[in-house]
């Protein structure tokens, strides 16, 4: 996974609301005095373009209940963690069809070369900063809620 744009997004998406962030000189300023290269500040821009839902261009939207086949390189890309971690925000009614396919092309939009597969970790800060960046907050509020039940379930 793209580590330096991640950092940047991560920084982003504690700093600032998501939803919000507008590629200005001021944003840039801050992000240069953290220490973010030019480069990985165009790469995160260009990357939250695309949690856009008007933006993302789908032949057809996905049915809400549809059955996701994952091509060879999502497969490769995302372990069958991921891909029941994904179905299973689905089935909770966290990601619609749309935004599942949103959520996929951002991971695979921060996937290395090398084919290194997507950690369930990397999976939930992408949902979440694909969630930040909708018009449903509720959708958010869910996922946030189940991550802090996650965390609970784990520290028992």
């Amino acid at each position: 996974m793209n580590e330096n744009l991640l950092d940047v997004l991560l920084y982003l998406f504690e700093h600032y609301p998501l939803g919000e962030v507008q590629d200005d000189s001021g944003l840039r300023d801050d992000l240069d005095a953290a220490g973010f290269l030019p480069e990985e500040v165009d790469d995160a821009f260009a990357w939250l373009r695309g949690t856009d839902v008007q933006r993302q261009q789908l032949v057809a939207a996905p049915g809400d209940g549809a059955l996701r086949l994952y091509s060879e390189i999502e497969g490769e890309r995302l372990s069958s963690a991921c891909q029941g971690y994904l179905l299973r925000l689905q089935q909770h009614g966290i990601l619609n069809g749309a935004t599942r396919e949103i959520v996929i092309d951002r991971l695979l939009a921060l996937a290395d070369e090398d084919g290194e597969p997507i950690e369930v970790e990397q999976l939930k800060w992408v949902v979440m900063m694909v969630l930040s960046n909708q018009a449903d907050p509720t959708a958010y509020a869910h996922m946030e809620a189940l991550l802090l039940a996650e965390d609970d379930d784990l520290a028992h």
